[in-house]
């Protein structure tokens, strides 16, 4: 398992042990090549058009998405949290193409799963090695579009009701290689409605549109529904999202015991209470 101690590097990174600088010149393992060696590698990812809908900066500012860091500015530890976890999974699973959906999931509401799912989905599209599509899988609570300030025509939901082709549902907000697809709205019949065809057939769709895309999902809490768990065979692996001083012991056991024998590529630690100054500032 992979236990994220982004601040804790940032530290040691500033006391001369680790720099956070070297971390980021560092190249990612290359993507496969295509059949037997010699034949040309996988090629950039092909450019797909969704209609953009405009998000609010402000809103994303206050809910801690990072949408764009310019060169100059100081470096967040928490970017480089999700730069680190992005290059594991990479290095873990998805650079074999074994993983092509990340799910993420905690116990309970208000662990930041759905954050570390917008921020590792735009970290994985900086990349530009893959086309890389957020699905907004918390049916009964879905939260992807108040974290962005966006208000979608259709919605993900639509899709899964078949009021809406799949393609229908997919926008861009204007991150290169991005795609979202969100709820607008709430289903209290979200285990029937993810447990059916529908959400099969938008997954499919994605498949078609780019066999080599990276689908991050967010799923809703394991321990208030079955959804999550309806869900997470149709996925690659799933990421464990606990927040330190909120998830209580008794709640991180009950959630493992849960995802017995679902893959999980790890755990991820958020809101540290360590303190650590800007390395870069």
């Amino acid at each position: 398992m992979i236990i994220l101690e982004a601040l804790a590097k940032a530290k040691r990174a500033r006391e001369g042990q680790e720099t956070t600088g070297e971390a980021e010149a560092a190249p990612l393992p290359q993507r496969p090549a295509r059949g037997k060696i010699g034949e040309s590698p996988i090629p950039a990812p092909i450019r797909l058009e969704f209609p953009q809908v405009s998000i609010n900066p402000a809103i994303c500012e206050r809910n801690r998405v990072f949408l764009t860091r310019q060169k100059g500015h100081a470096y967040s530890a928490v970017l480089d949290a999700y730069r680190i976890l992005r290059t594991r999974l990479w290095a873990q699973g998805v650079s074999t193409e074994r993983w092509t959906s990340l799910g993420m999931v905690s116990a309970g509401p208000g662990e930041g799963k759905t954050l570390t799912a917008i921020n590792l989905a735009l970290s994985f599209a900086r990349e530009k090695r893959n086309n890389v599509f957020l699905l907004d899988l918390d049916l009964r609570n879905p939260s992807v579009c108040r974290y962005l300030g966006v208000q979608p025509a259709v919605g993900i939901g639509h899709a899964l009701t078949r009021e809406a082709k799949p393609e229908d549902v997919f926008f861009s907000i204007g991150i290169d290689n991005l795609t979202i697809a969100a709820g607008t709205q709430g289903y209290e019949n979200s285990s029937e409605l993810l447990g059916g065809s529908a959400l099969d057939a938008l997954l499919a769709s994605i498949n078609k549109l780019d066999p080599h895309s990276l689908i991050v999902v967010d799923l809703p809490p394991l321990l208030l529904s079955a959804d999550a768990l309806v869900v997470a065979p149709k996925l690659s692996t799933v990421l464990l999202v606990v927040a330190e001083g909120y998830t209580r012991r008794d709640q991180l056991d009950r959630a493992i015991e849960v995802l017995h024998g679902t893959n999980v590529a790890g755990i991820v630690l958020n809101r540290s209470r360590e303190s650590v100054e800007d390395y870069y500032g």
